[in-house]
């Protein structure tokens, strides 16, 4: 059965109403006053008459709301739960359902119910008729231009009306002027980063607020007040220890509506607190402070432009939700004189030339890649730009990308198509040129790990660029030189500095590669073992040095005695961790 006010196509099934039915994690909203324009719209009683008398045999009463990006439950009620006067119901998305599922309704019950549903309003509607919907009345609204009401036999009227989410903000309950970075996170949570020692955070709401509180994850409610109706101070006593010596709080706030009934938008309903050690950025090899903004103590890396004006911190925010071997960060600009600017709350990065996830393509150009596209960043106009994208069909995912910078050439290897082979293609190109260079079956890659394949990287110097190809099924290294000649020796190149390139070796395993060697290598000359890092522990890049770590100390690889040793920083601070990638920084926990 299909009615329509207004025009447009209707919008297709959500069967994900289903999937809220019968679980008990569904948030529970109650029901508010109406505003003004919502009583103009309720002009008549709900449909009531021996026909359509259901409210005895009603078990649930949903509500979702979906768009072209996916779609959500945002209020479940039991039968009890469902208001006995007419409510409204704000959604934020284009579309929003309802769904009523029902005791013992027969189809000849269900028929009379959905021949007196009417709509008053300017929206398109569609019930859903599916085999097995005896027990359920489904009702999708689609392209609403205005607030709507939905009449259902005995049930109370039901307004409709879409807002824009309600939005918090930190605000310092001390009046002090408190650094902090809010990270609309997704699916790795909201976070809040706020110094070590803060004892409370206050959150200030864009609408005036119910006084419901937030919980645990539990649903044990905070210890929390509302100063006033947008204001509500959070008290931080029953933090526990995270990763990396931070402390965290995690809540749940899918309670909390404004006074309209509306609520949280749908990536904004829980929140992580976390409150940070306060560190400070230096030089490796001179001892220098780094940046010296506010937020420095919450970043992991820094990654500095060529004129140190600007620098991008970069938060940790967790691994692979799946199987993949990448790593998601949030990416903030930091320049001097100005407010930071959140490039990404969460990018999944898979690839990281120079063990980064982010670089610089000039002054003003950032670029960063994953499986799904390379992208640039232009920091003067605050825009983001697909250079390459794999993200439609996912055949032909990137394995590695690096940019070029003293030639201007941007190189990807993609696969040909990942669902039949691990071959790849090799594209190179300058940017904004129409046809790119295409170097088809240029390599392949190969199992590294359980779900990983090997990065087969590419990393340009002054002098040449530096490329792995799978040769015999390991990992070999070419040294392409400006002139075109061409030199080889085994592994796959970690690190380029003055004193060669450092080179990891394989070999054939049963099912993936098995780590060998360390050699170092100068082109035109055979590679040297050198000593392999301590056991057990994880080997990085930082600057032009190879570093290693195991447990909570840091070693350096010495050329010089072909030796691994006890790392300290320049100023001679304890609690010191030299930081991979190429800037050559170290960071300091202070006191």
């Amino acid at each position: 059965m299909v009615r329509i006010l207004g025009s447009g196509f209707l919008l297709s099934v959500m069967l994900l109403l289903n999937a809220c039915e019968d679980n008990a994690q569904c948030p529970s909203i109650t029901s508010s006053t109406s505003s003004s324009e919502v009583s103009a719209l309720i002009t008549t009683a709900p449909v009531a008459s021996v026909e359509t008398s259901i409210r005895s045999k009603l078990q649930s009463l949903n509500f979702g709301e979906q768009n072209s990006s996916g779609g959500h439950i945002f209020k479940s009620w039991k039968a009890t739960d469902v208001p006995n006067e007419p409510f409204q119901v704000v959604y934020h998305l284009e579309d929003v359902s309802m769904n009523a599922t029902f005791a013992e309704l027969s189809q000849a019950e269900r028929q009379r119910l959905t021949d007196h549903i009417r709509i008053d309003g300017n929206v398109e509607w569609k019930i859903d008729e599916s085999p097995n919907s005896t027990s359920n009345v489904r009702i999708q609204f689609h392209n609403a231009s205005t607030s709507f009401v939905l009449h259902i036999g005995d049930l109370p009227a039901m307004t409709f009306i879409r807002k824009e989410p309600v939005s918090f903000t930190f605000g310092s309950s001390s009046g002090r002027d408190v650094p902090y970075l809010l990270l609309w996170a997704q699916e790795y949570a909201p976070r809040l980063l706020i110094p070590e020692g803060e004892s409370s955070v206050e959150l200030v709401f864009s609408e005036e607020m119910h006084n419901d509180l937030p919980t645990t994850m539990e649903g044990v409610p905070l210890a929390a007040k509302w100063v006033d109706t947008k204001h509500l101070l959070i008290q931080l006593d029953a933090m526990r220890a995270g990763d990396h010596r931070t402390k965290e709080l995690y809540m749940q706030m899918d309670t909390l509506v404004d006074l309209s009934g509306n609520h949280l938008g749908s990536g904004s309903r829980s929140l992580l607190v976390q409150q940070v050690p306060k560190y400070a950025w230096y030089y490796v090899h001179s001892g220098e402070l780094v940046g010296g903004g506010p937020r420095d103590q919450f970043y992991d890396q820094v990654v500095l432009s060529e004129n140190k004006q600007s620098y991008v911190g970069i938060v940790r925010l967790g691994g692979s939700m799946g199987d993949g071997d990448g790593t998601s960060y949030a990416f903030i600009l930091e320049q001097k004189g100005k407010g930071p600017v959140v490039i990404e709350d969460v990018f999944y990065s898979t690839i990281e030339p120079e063990q980064q996830p982010i670089q610089w393509m000039d002054a003003k150009t950032l670029i960063y890649s994953s499986y799904y596209g390379v992208y640039a960043y232009d920091i003067e106009k605050r825009e983001k730009r697909i250079l390459y994208n794999a993200r439609t069909s996912e055949e032909n995912n990137v394995n590695y990308a690096s940019y070029d910078t003293t030639r201007e050439l941007l190189h990807i290897l993609a696969y040909e198509n990942r669902h039949e082979t691990s071959q790849l293609e090799r594209i190179s190109y300058k940017s904004g040129e129409a046809s790119p260079q295409r170097t088809k079956a240029y390599t392949s890659t190969t199992l590294v790990a359980k779900y990983s394949d090997l990065d087969m990287s590419i990393i340009p110097t002054v002098k040449g660029t530096y490329w792995t190809r799978l040769q015999d099924g390991v990992p070999y290294t070419d040294f392409v030189s400006d002139s075109g000649e061409k030199m080889t020796t085994a592994g796959i190149t970690r690190l380029v500095a003055e004193q060669g390139a450092y080179l990891q070796l394989y070999l054939k395993g049963d099912n993936q590669l098995q780590f060998s060697e360390w050699k170092i290598w100068q082109p035109s000359q055979p590679a040297k073992v050198i000593a392999n890092p301590p056991e057990d522990s994880y080997t990085y890049a930082s600057g032009t040095d190879l570093f290693s770590r195991q447990d909570d100390k840091y070693y350096k690889y010495d050329l010089s005695r072909n030796k691994w040793v006890l790392w300290q920083a320049p100023n001679g601070e304890k609690d010191a961790e030299p930081v991979r990638g190429k800037d050559r920084l170290y960071r300091v926990r202070l006191k």
